[in-house]
């Protein structure tokens, strides 16, 4: 059986989270607006705002998160809509260009992955024009570390509190923290991990840290994140719709296993 690239169900609702509170913070799409994702993987998030009209760069260390991401966002790319940057961003090599050049900066699911979280943040927000925001995710719940986290490089998990705190100490205002992905999220977990533990991703546990780290936003773990072509039948943003008007219900409870959060820097 020949397994493709699908988004599975908490993708989509997780998308869905970011263009709600983007949409609310910063209005209607406007071409003007300029971002930056740090980590930005395979580009999935990048892809949807550059269809959306927003001009961006994404920024990663790893090779094949470059590649992966260069011919997803292949269109955007050739139209000087999107750049791609290969830079440890903890180094800050090759990034003096982009101080306060972007309205927008965000990093999905990458500083539980960084020790210095506190470093992280601020490097982040040397991006950011004053005024800008800059949007985390990272994963929420401390009670659900799971094999998952053991496998992709994972120090640690928040809850809504300790995101909303770290934000606060770097220096960001209006934050708010919304919890994404529920109740679908929470029901796939144990399943996520029982899939996990009958994969290739079962070695990773011999992996460094950024090793793990380098495909953590690629991998492909079969009725994960790769399933079967006809599964687009059923994986879509017109079957998955109840879902996401279901999750906005839990947005300000603590109950994401993903936690989104978005800040405001100082003009």
């Amino acid at each position: 059986m020949k397994f493709v690239k699908i988004d599975p169900p908490g993708t989509f609702c997780f998308n869905q989270a970011v263009l709600d509170l983007l949409k609310q913070k910063l209005g209607d799409w406007d071409s003007d607006l300029h971002f930056i994702e740090v980590g930005c993987g395979g580009g999935g998030l990048s892809r949807i705002l550059c269809e959306k009209g927003l001009r961006g760069v994404g920024i990663d260390f790893s090779n094949q998160a470059i590649d992966a991401a260069k011919e997803n966002l292949s269109p955007f790319v050739a139209s000087g809509q999107y750049q791609l940057l290969q830079a440890d961003f903890m180094e800050g090599s090759g990034l003096d260009e982009w101080t306060h050049r972007a309205d927008l900066v965000f990093s999905m699911m990458v500083m539980e992955h960084i020790k210095d979280e506190d470093r992280f943040l601020a490097n982040l927000l040397r991006l950011v024009k004053p005024g800008g925001y800059c949007l985390l995710a990272v994963p929420g719940r401390k009670d659900h570390w799971g094999y998952e986290d053991e496998t992709v490089g994972h120090l640690r998990r928040y809850n809504t509190d300790d995101l909303r705190r770290v934000m606060g100490r770097g220096g960001l205002n209006e934050v708010e923290v919304r919890s994404v992905g529920v109740p679908v999220v929470n029901v796939l977990h144990g399943i996520g991990n029982f899939l996990i533990k009958r994969s290739d991703d079962r070695k990773k546990l011999d992996w460094s840290s950024r090793q793990q780290t380098e495909t953590s936003g690629i991998r492909e773990v079969p009725f994960k994140t790769v399933f079967p072509s006809f599964f687009k039948i059923i994986l879509n943003r017109v079957t998955l719709y109840p879902l996401f008007i279901l999750q906005r219900l839990f947005y300000n409870t603590g109950l994401g296993l993903t936690l989104l959060g978005i800040g405001r820097v100082k003009r």
